[in-house]
């Protein structure tokens, strides 16, 4: 099936088996799947479903055992990892349910980091500056991790994730450590960025309260997209 003209990562019959002991499990069964620029997908299943491991998939943080994963059209069935490294680092913005703030420092300098790593990256002070405000954390750049509520590390994490101007972004429960207005802030966040910067964000989620903010949903089980729903 050929791309959509606004395609960004498209998943084609990915398989993903894990061994344990002497029997093997299967994590991903022949999923396919498309994601489109300023839209908001979510990915809804249980535990064990196998959304996890899609996400890390569509993240090139490992590759199928079969099928492909392509990205703006070419297939990455043959990069080698520092194709697959820069991808990353470019193109692709993570938010992690967890947080992954580096404690020693603050807001400001944690939304930096993916300009401290890739020097190359077109991003300034004042644009990191520009993404606090634009997450609600307007003045807040010079407080640290454990001066924040979870709800504001959260939109510290969006922020860093936006900094790189990503593709995608891919966010692994996001919302589960979070309070029902603070999950909902941050889910907002995410598709207010799909669609003011025109990039694909993915969402791998058991949380029913994200559902209304959604313009897809990919219901998940066994390693299986069950159901489709166009919201």
């Amino acid at each position: 099936m050929p791309n959509s003209p606004n395609t960004i990562i498209a998943a084609r019959e990915v398989s993903v088996g894990f061994e344990q002991g002497e029997r093997r499990f299967t994590a991903l069964d022949a999923v396919s799947a498309e994601f489109y620029a300023g839209e908001i997908t979510l990915l809804m299943g249980a535990s064990g479903s196998g959304k996890t491991t899609l996400l890390s998939l569509l993240g090139c943080l490992r590759s199928p055992d079969s099928g492909s994963i392509e990205w703006q059209g070419k297939s990455l069935s043959r990069a080698r990892e520092p194709e697959l490294m820069q991808l990353r680092r470019r193109q692709i913005g993570f938010v992690f349910q967890s947080f992954r703030l580096f404690p020693a420092l603050n807001a400001l300098e944690n939304v930096m980091m993916p300009a401290q790593i890739d020097t190359e990256l077109p991003a300034t002070r004042a644009d990191a500056e520009e993404l606090l405000c634009a997450v609600g954390l307007e003045g807040k750049g010079s407080l640290y991790p454990r001066q924040m509520s979870a709800g504001q590390r959260q939109r510290v994490a969006v922020a860093r994730a936006l900094l790189k101007k990503p593709a995608a972004i891919l966010a692994d429960e996001p919302t589960a450590s979070l309070d029902t207005a603070s999950g909902e802030q941050v889910a907002e966040l995410l598709k207010a960025a799909a669609k003011a910067r025109g990039c694909a964000a993915i969402v791998a989620t058991h949380d029913p309260r994200l559902l209304p903010l959604a313009d897809r949903i990919l219901f998940m089980r066994d390693g299986k997209i069950i159901a489709r729903d166009e919201v």
